[in-house]
């Protein structure tokens, strides 16, 4: 990321305004937390945290992962489409045009964020009930580093998938943890691969499974990430009540009590 100072009362005054002419969600919702969260991990320099994005790095906002399941251009009643990272991490470039917001790895980092405040994960896709949104993040997220040619350099990349939710949620949503187990997540990839059996391209799958996504699914760290801790690190940061301010609106524009700042 840059390195640039923002005043984030400015974003949060922004907001504040457009609250009477629009969904407090527009502005309220998981997808504007992660970022601040981001910023304000990089800006306060917790150089640690997964968040924090170096002077080589950088981070994207609804980056498309490619998936192994494309139609590529012929309708097919097995496929889908690529799907959408709340956020991304690491060395990558992002497409336009034809492949407008294709994440591309370009070097030997990339972290996915998947953010929640009070909902869960999608359960499937429209051709696979069963092959729920964690799960689908893997095998796409294995089909951008074989897109980039790194599959056989996995020992020298660093790779991530972070489920960032409230840990109240975490605890009361049994299927996160199921969702998020290793072995839960291969189980289902497998069961996804073999809805191919009879189709013709059914051993270059397996192949795939095999020589390509186990491997990426042995490297790869899992983990959730709650944004209660993510808050902790930045005490002392300039504009911690502020965040702490706007993670209790975001709680509340989305049917859930307050953290901080209760009366």
């Amino acid at each position: 990321m840059d390195d640039k100072s923002y005043d984030l009362n400015k974003l949060f005054d922004f907001f504040e305004y457009w609250e009477e002419y629009t969904h407090t969600t527009e502005f309220y919702n998981e997808g504007w937390l992660l970022k601040v969260l981001v910023y304000a991990i990089t800006d306060f320099g917790v150089k640690n945290h997964v968040l924090y994005v170096n002077e080589k790095e950088q981070f994207f906002s609804e980056g498309l992962l490619r998936s192994p399941f494309l139609t590529n251009g012929k309708k097919k009643r097995l496929a889908e489409s690529h799907t959408h990272a709340d956020g991304a991490i690491g060395n990558f470039t992002i497409g336009n045009a034809k492949h407008k917001g294709l994440l591309e790895l370009t070097g030997n980092k990339l972290y996915i964020f998947e953010a929640k405040i009070n909902s869960g994960f999608s359960t499937g896709v429209t051709n696979a009930s069963f092959y729920n949104q964690a799960a689908r993040y893997i095998a796409c997220i294995t089909e951008t580093i074989d897109k980039a040619g790194e599959i056989e350099e996995l020992k020298d990349l660093s790779i991530g998938f972070y489920l960032v939710v409230p840990e109240d949620q975490y605890k009361k949503k049994k299927s996160f943890a199921k969702f998020l187990n290793k072995e839960h997540i291969v189980d289902i990839v497998d069961r996804r691969v073999k809805e191919y059996k009879d189709e013709a391209d059914y051993e270059v799958r397996e192949e795939w499974l095999e020589t390509k996504f186990k491997p990426v699914h042995k490297k790869i760290v899992i983990e959730p990430l709650f944004y209660e801790d993510i808050i902790k690190e930045l005490e002392g940061y300039t504009y911690i009540d502020e965040i702490k301010g706007f993670y209790d609106l975001c709680l509340v524009c989305n049917g859930l009590e307050r953290k901080y700042n209760k009366a």
